[in-house]
């Protein structure tokens, strides 16, 4: 009876130890991700933010940096880049993993020809 306390025991540690590890590996997984968001208004005003442990504060850090009331986050991004294109009459945005392939995406969104790149950020 007692040997077999003893190894109900040792797997109810086990089960605890691998939980535990399951745990901190997902959090220390999770701590690494950083995000980065950029904001505008229409007149050409903006902000952005990168290396934020949150969606919501690098949401509202663009937002503060954009300064205006009218200011809107056109793009938001994790582990990777963001990009605004604009031109006279259209503001586009994208995201990707590689600063390229952003500002690619955000020429793209604006409609092409003469979109030009006003902002981009990317997280570490």
């Amino acid at each position: 009876m007692r040997l077999f306390s003893k190894l109900t025991q040792a797997s109810g540690l086990a089960v605890v130890a691998i939980a535990a590890i399951q745990i901190l590996s997902a959090t220390a997984a999770s701590a690494e991700d950083m995000y980065g968001a950029i904001s505008t208004d229409e007149e050409g005003q903006w902000g952005y933010t990168y290396n934020y442990p949150t969606r919501a504060q690098a949401e509202a850090s663009s937002l503060k940096e954009c300064g205006k009331a009218d200011c809107v986050v056109r793009v938001w991004f994790k582990n990777a880049c963001g990009a605004v294109a604009e031109n006279d009459k259209v503001i586009g945005w994208g995201w990707s993993e590689s600063e390229t392939e952003a500002k690619a995406q955000a020429i793209s969104s604006c409609g092409g020809g003469d979109c030009e790149i006003t902002t981009w950020a990317c997280t570490d």
